[in-house]
């Protein structure tokens, strides 16, 4: 679920005294679990604080806790994925978390999203027993606000269920909802890959083109016929592909993402447009 520190990590006693009421006994777990949440404050300093206390705090765009560094035991490079969605640069620690920041970007529900700003701190049995930290893959925030933590995949066994009932303790009190790391495999990270390079803001077509290609693609086409039939000619398949990778228009996920590929007006897009015009007509009446 998330990188876990075991019990020979060092963890201040001063970050984990004056705390509240522990976790409630698990069936399957220790007799009490303390956490804590330990993150970067907006004016820069490291603080620990109780996950009540985290209650509307915009995780998702604090700075990172410390210089990251490759997720351990993974055999992958650092890497930095600049999301469309926020502006901001993500650092990921392996391939498969830069794989999931990308499917990230990519969901039109989660409007910023940040990774390595905060750890949780847990001990048990009131700092008489282990202690650790975990580190969930991404904190996120959703359209309607709702705050997201995103967790690594458990470990196995006893480790796997502490990490999870330390996500649980912490989410509960925050008021984070859980998600597991969704890492895109096959045809549909191979097609992200190449949405990826027309993310940029600088191909967005302004809203009469983009209107015109909503329009074009209301009935499903090639990108290349589509593009080929708009005002701009070819040269919009930049465009075209821009609305792909920000939901407007759709395609076949199953199969690889090509020129050829046949594309059509989303739901979403045709109904905003649709508001538009309505609105547009209204106004001139």
């Amino acid at each position: 679920m998330a990188e876990q520190a075991g019990s020979g990590e060092a963890v201040c006693v001063e970050e984990l005294a004056g705390r509240g009421a522990p976790a409630e006994p698990a069936a399957d777990g220790p007799a009490e679990l303390w956490v804590q949440v330990r993150y970067r404050s907006a004016a820069g300093r490291r603080v620990v604080q109780e996950p009540e206390q985290m209650r509307g705090v915009r995780l998702e765009e604090h700075p990172p806790l410390s210089e990251p560094v490759a997720y351990k035991g993974r055999t992958s490079i650092l890497t930095e994925w600049s999301a469309a969605t926020s502006g901001l640069s993500v650092w990921c620690t392996s391939a498969a978390q830069r794989d999931a920041a990308m499917l990230l970007d990519f969901d039109e529900d989660i409007v910023c999203f940040q990774s390595l700003v905060a750890e949780l701190l847990w001990e048990e049995d009131g700092g008489q027993g282990r202690r650790g930290v975990v580190r969930p893959a991404f904190f996120a925030r959703t359209r309607d606000g709702q705050r997201v933590v995103i967790v690594h995949p458990p470990a196995a066994g006893e480790e796997g269920a502490l990490e999870e009932q330390v996500v649980r303790v912490a989410a509960r009190a925050a008021r984070w909802q859980v998600r597991p790391l969704e890492v895109p495999t096959g045809v549909l990270a191979e097609s992200l890959e190449c949405l990826a390079h027309f993310r940029s803001a600088d191909l967005a077509p302004d809203p009469e083109l983009r209107r015109e290609l909503l329009e074009l693609f209301a009935a499903p086409c090639s990108l290349l016929s589509g593009a080929a039939a708009c005002s701009k000619g070819a040269t919009a398949l930049g465009h075209v592909w821009h609305l792909l990778w920000t939901g407007d228009l759709t395609w076949h996920r199953s199969v690889p993402l090509l020129p050829s590929s046949t594309a059509w007006t989303s739901k979403a897009a045709a109904r905003q447009a649709n508001t538009t015009t309505a609105k547009t007509e209204v106004e001139g009446a």
